[in-house]
């Protein structure tokens, strides 16, 4: 009898191992292998909110531009004019601590010299506006023309906005219906699939914004060129703001 060749033996026998090892891992292998929830069959939802919100806060940009030789002199001229400004806003019921300072610009300023032809430096200018808080939006109105009659050259804006309380009690309101609205959408993709929803596996929030209503103040807020203050036309009413949220969930398919 002819002896079978070693090499073909063993190579049968390597052969036998490898399909025997591949069956094997294939019948113990699991149909989903997870350990950080991929792979988990889910059904994944964004739920959005929108909230049509009044302000409870006003802030008013007041400004004084003060034009001068020396730069002291400016910042002296501007000083006095704001301390009067500042001081009537208290009398008209602001308070101290919802006075303060926005911004503070001092710079040498030039004007075209139509002899010379040339731009010459005239002196020092200072733009000084300050910020004032309220949440008595009724009075808004009555506190631009009690700064303006008190020296102050006009008003930048004012923003309708809301306070720090109200903006957490918003967000939390916004958050609950933006959750709920992703809760029902996930419920309707599992109806619709024939299909329960499990174990809530994740929930994020997507965003949480608005902005806040400015309102620009025109010619008429500004010192006339009689020099003459001008009073606002009519009151300042606020507008409502426009809050939205939205959420992302995933539940597992029970």
């Amino acid at each position: 009898m002819k002896k079978a060749n070693p090499y073909v033996i063993v190579g049968m026998i390597l052969a036998v191992v490898v399909v025997l090892s591949v069956l094997g891992f294939s019948a113990i292998k699991p149909l989903i292998q997870s350990t950080t929830g991929e792979g988990i069959p889910k059904i994944s939802a964004q739920g959005d909110s929108e909230l049509s919100i009044m302000p409870d806060e006003a802030i008013i940009r007041i400004k004084v531009e003060t034009k001068e030789k020396t730069a002291k002199e400016a910042q002296d001229k501007n000083s006095e004019i704001m301390t009067v400004v500042q001081s009537a806003l208290k009398r008209a019921g602001v308070a101290s601590d919802d006075i303060e300072s926005d911004q503070y610009n001092l710079y040498p300023y030039q004007e075209w010299d139509p002899v010379t032809r040339k731009s010459v430096q005239k002196g020092y200018r200072l733009y000084h506006t300050i910020k004032v808080t309220t949440s008595d939006l009724d009075k808004v109105g009555e506190f631009i023309t009690v700064a303006v009659d008190a020296g102050a050259d006009g008003v930048e804006n004012v923003q309708f906005d809301l306070s720090d309380d109200k903006k957490a009690e918003v967000k939390k309101e916004a958050l609950q219906q933006a959750s709920q609205n992703a809760k029902e959408k996930a419920k309707a993709v599992a109806d619709g699939l024939g299909v329960r929803l499990g174990e809530l596996l994740s929930i994020q929030e997507s965003s949480f914004n608005y902005g806040p209503v400015y309102r620009a103040m025109g010619a008429e807020m500004t010192v006339s060129m009689d020099d003459e203050k001008m009073a606002p036309p009519v009151p300042i009413q606020p507008e409502q703001l426009t809050i939205r949220a939205s959420v992302s969930v995933s539940y597992k398919i029970a």
